[in-house]
C-alpha cells in the first residue's frame, strides 16, 4: 500500500541526511547502551535494534565483528566505542552511504578501529550491479528491494563483491575472480566471532558465501530478514543456518543465530 504521507517524509529526511554527510554540519551524540558516539545522522536510528545490544553485551575487548550492510555506521561506531580494542570491518557497497559511512567513521576518530570497505558480500568474489533506492537505506541486489515502502531505484551501479570464505584467513575457496580489487578483497582477514548481515533480501547469498567460515570460526550471526518489496527466502535462509548446526532465536524483525557450542 502506497502511504503519501510517509512517501513525503522519508525523502525528506534522506535528502537532510545527504546534504548533512557532504556539508558536515551536525553530528549529534548518540547513545546505545553504555557505547557513546556521534554520527551524522539526524536521529538515533537503528540505536534501539534488539541485536545491536546483544551483539555489544556479546562482543568482548578482543573479538571481531563483520558488520555486512554496515550502512553509515550504527553497528561498527557502537562496537568501535564500546570495546576499543575489538577489530570491526564494516561492508557497504553504495558508493553513496560508504561514503557517509567513513565521514561518521572520521568523525569519532575511528580510522584504525573500523576497516570501512566498499564492497557487498555474496556468494561468490567479483562484480554485481547494484540498484540505487531514493530511500538509500533500501539499496539492494535486488531491484523489489529497492523500490519497497514506495521507494523507487534510481540508479544501477556495478559493484565489487566478496564471498566471506575469500577474504578470512585459513578459509579461502579460490572463488576469487580477478576483478575484485586487492584492497577490497585483503585475504587473510582474521575470521569473525560475530556476523552482523542487514542486506535487504541477499542475505542467502551472504551466508552461501560464508559456508566454510562459519563451520570453522563459527560465529554468532546476527540476522535481519527482509520479505518487503523481493522474494522471501527466509525459509532457505533458516535450513542453511540450522544445516550448519546453529540454533535460530527469533525476535521482532531479527534472527539470533548461535552455533549449538554457544551458550550466548
Amino acid at each position: 500500500m502506497h502511504h503519501p504521507l510517509r512517501y513525503v517524509v522519508f525523502s525528506a529526511y534522506y535528502e537532510a541526511i545527504r546534504r548533512n554527510h557532504r556539508h558536515q554540519w551536525y553530528a549529534p551524540k548518540k547513545r546505545v547502551e553504555s557505547a557513546s558516539f556521534r554520527s551524522y545522522e539526524l536521529i538515533n536510528k537503528h540505536g534501539r535494534d534488539v541485536l545491536l545490544r546483544r551483539l555489544l553485551r556479546n562482543c568482548g575487548p578482543d573479538g571481531v565483528v563483520y558488520d555486512v550492510g554496515a550502512n553509515t555506521g550504527v553497528y561498527s561506531l557502537a562496537v568501535a566505542a564500546a570495546e576499543p580494542t575489538a577489530q570491526v570491518v564494516a561492508f557497504e557497497p553504495n558508493p553513496l552511504v560508504a561514503a557517509q559511512l567513513r565521514t561518521n567513521v572520521a568523525c569519532n576518530g575511528f580510522e584504525s578501529r573500523i576497516d570501512v570497505r566498499e564492497a557487498g558480500v555474496g556468494a561468490e568474489t567479483g562484480t554485481q550491479r547494484f540498484h540505487l533506492s531514493s530511500y538509500d537505506e533500501l539499496g539492494s541486489f535486488d531491484a523489489r528491494n529497492a523500490g519497497a515502502w514506495e521507494a523507487s531505484v534510481r540508479d544501477e551501479v556495478d559493484v565489487e563483491i566478496v564471498a566471506i570464505d575469500d577474504i578470512v584467513d585459513g578459509t579461502s575457496t579460490g572463488s576469487r575472480k580477478p576483478s575484485a580489487s586487492d584492497d577490497v578483497v585483503a585475504a587473510g582477514t582474521s575470521p569473525p566471532d560475530h556476523l552482523k548481515i542487514d542486506v535487504e533480501g541477499y542475505g542467502l547469498e551472504v551466508l552461501r558465501g560464508a559456508r566454510e567460515t562459519l563451520a570453522s570460526a563459527r560465529p554468532t550471526v546476527y540476522f535481519e530478514p527482509h520479505t518487503e518489496g523481493g522474494e522471501d527466502r527466509t525459509d532457505d535462509v533458516a535450513a542453511l543456518l540450522r544445516s550448519l548446526g546453529y540454533r535460530i532465536r527469533v525476535r521482532p524483525d531479527a534472527w539470533l543465530c548461535v552455533p549449538e557450542s554457544s551458550s550466548n
